[in-house]
Formats: structure tokens, sequence, C-alpha cells
């Protein structure tokens, strides 16, 4: 299945009240100027939003984790203490 079909077949609901919490923190970020913290909160929310909605992709049919969950936790874990590291860098 390549990317076009698996777009055009799923559908993705995101709750209005993690798109409004969303708005409101990264606005309020960005307003104040802590681009980095903003980042670190789009990060976080982008990274829970594909988890959940990714669930069914790291899944096999006996319900144990497939080896995606483990890329996919391994790579945003990574992606998160380089986030950490460079926010406490000085500029």
């Amino acid at each position: 299945m390549g990317i076009t079909e698996f777009m055009a077949t799923n559908q993705f609901a995101i709750p209005a009240g993690q798109v409004v919490s969303y708005m409101f923190f990264s606005t309020f970020c960005f307003f104040f100027r802590k681009y980095k913290l903003g980042l670190m909160i789009s990060f976080a929310y982008v990274f829970n939003w594909g988890f959940l909605h990714g669930t069914a992709n790291f899944v096999d049919m006996m319900g144990r984790p497939t080896m995606g969950l483990f890329v996919y936790l391994g790579s945003g874990l990574t992606m998160a203490v380089l986030v950490v590291i460079g926010f406490f860098r000085e500029e």
C-alpha cells in the first residue's frame, strides 16, 4: 500500500479540545518568542497524534507490537532528547 492509498482510505479525527489546546500553547509560546518551547510542544502533539492514529499500524493480527512501534518510539525518544539538549544550549 502506497502513501496515497493509505491517505485515501483512512480518516484521521483529532479531538477538538486537543487542537484548541495545541493552538493556544503554540500561539502563546510564539507570541512571547519562546520558539524552542513552541517547537517542543508542537513535536509532542504531533508525536502523540501520530501514535494514537497509527496504533493499528503498530500491532499485528495477534495483538503483538511490530518493529514499526519500536522504530517510532525510538526515533521519537531520540528526537525528544535532542530537542531537550537544544533547549538548554546557549545561542
